[in-house]
């Protein structure tokens, strides 16, 4: 598999990942087609693989070093920048990653018992959120579970956009993100 995903970066990186084929991958990476399909049934496959072996690799270079006392703001702030700087060196792989995800959704393979650093993040999420309801910070009368899903769908709203809108600054859409998590979608009250 790490093969074939090599293969298939190399070619995504140097022709672009709309012209390549899953024969080109085969071809680069010396296995027959048969061999290809076993492991990856289409070229979004591959690229889900590689994205998130990156993705995972990131995350753990980072080390999840949260400030775990620090406002739920500034750490999941810090997490949405570096998130942004990460999704705009890979814009053209975004979309197609994003429909092979959704079309291969399995409702019942996501797992609540992964630990915070296995790439997922959702229960990166979670566990700032849970450090927030700790500290009064947050309001605690909902599981952060549910909470982290709420946020994580706000945070591909945001992704979303961007995507199909480059004009948009993704750093403000995910700064929007947080805001209207935080502070609700209230009309500001005036004293």
């Amino acid at each position: 598999m790490e093969r074939i995903a090599a293969a298939a970066g190399e070619l995504f990186q140097a022709a672009g990942y709309m012209t390549v084929t899953m024969e080109q991958i085969a071809a680069a990476a010396q296995v027959s087609k048969r061999t290809l399909y076993k492991y990856f049934p289409a070229k979004e496959a591959v690229l889900a693989h590689l994205l998130e072996r990156e993705l995972a690799r990131d995350l753990a270079g980072r080390g999840l070093r949260f400030d775990l006392n620090a406002p739920f703001r500034a750490n999941v702030s810090a997490l949405l920048a570096e998130s942004a700087a990460w999704c705009e060196r890979h814009p053209d792989y975004l979309l197609p990653y994003i429909r092979y995800k959704f079309a291969s959704f399995e409702p019942n393979a996501e797992t609540a018992d992964k630990p915070a650093d296995s790439g997922d993040m959702v229960q990166m999420w979670t566990l700032l959120i849970a450090a927030a309801q700790q500290r009064g910070e947050l309001d605690a009368t909902r599981p952060a579970e549910q909470l982290a899903i709420y946020f994580h769908y706000l945070y591909f709203g945001a992704l979303m956009r961007w995507i199909t809108d480059r004009r948009l600054d993704l750093k403000q859409e995910f700064t929007t993100v947080v805001s209207l998590f935080v502070d609700g979608a209230c009309a500001a009250r005036r004293q």
